[in-house]
């Protein structure tokens, strides 16, 4: 009587508790946000536009730091010709050229600086194409969590049955060449 009344139980738990296990399993995928990117062409032409828009700034910030060592060897080469207020003048002058210079490159490539302004412009676009087309995928293929590989969140081990990265090129028209 004991071991029948003790299965009934059993088998009534499984039945009570089966369906809400079923509701709480979750389905994770993972995709790779740089490889996606690095398959978009006008991702390739946006790179360019900022390395030489980096180029260009560095050239810049580089003259400016040159124009003031240039100043300093020539305050050294005629030192001795110099009265002291005319080295004090001088010594300013680079000084000046110096705080420029560190100052332009702080408005270039500081943390709001032009640079990573149009690290924004060019690129937030492109970031949010895929991650709408990661919430396509996502919900194209019931997934409840999507990781991104490249992000830094720490995935050691990522099984390749898992890996959407191709159904996001798909979602995005972007044919794998290979």
């Amino acid at each position: 009587m004991y071991k029948i009344f003790s299965t009934l139980v059993i088998l009534a738990l499984i039945f009570i508790f089966a369906p809400a296990q079923s509701a709480l399993a979750q389905k994770f995928g993972h995709y790779d946000s740089e490889y996606v990117l690095n398959k978009m062409p006008e991702y390739a032409e946006k790179l360019k536009e900022l390395e030489a828009l980096s180029a260009s700034y560095d050239k810049e910030v580089r003259s400016l730091y040159n124009e003031a060592e240039r100043m300093r060897a020539e305050l050294r080469a005629t030192e001795v010709l110099l009265t002291s207020e005319m080295k004090k003048d001088r010594a300013k002058a680079i000084q000046e050229k110096q705080e420029e210079a560190a100052k332009r490159s702080t408005d270039l490539f500081g943390y709001n600086g032009l640079y990573f302004k149009k690290v924004d412009e060019l690129l937030l676009p492109l970031r949010t194409k895929v991650s709408q087309t990661v919430e396509v995928v996502c919900k194209k293929y019931g997934l409840d969590y999507l990781f991104d590989k490249s992000a830094d969140i720490g995935i050691a081990y990522s099984n390749p049955v898992h890996d959407y990265t191709e159904f996001v090129l798909e979602e995005l028209g972007i044919i794998e060449q290979n």
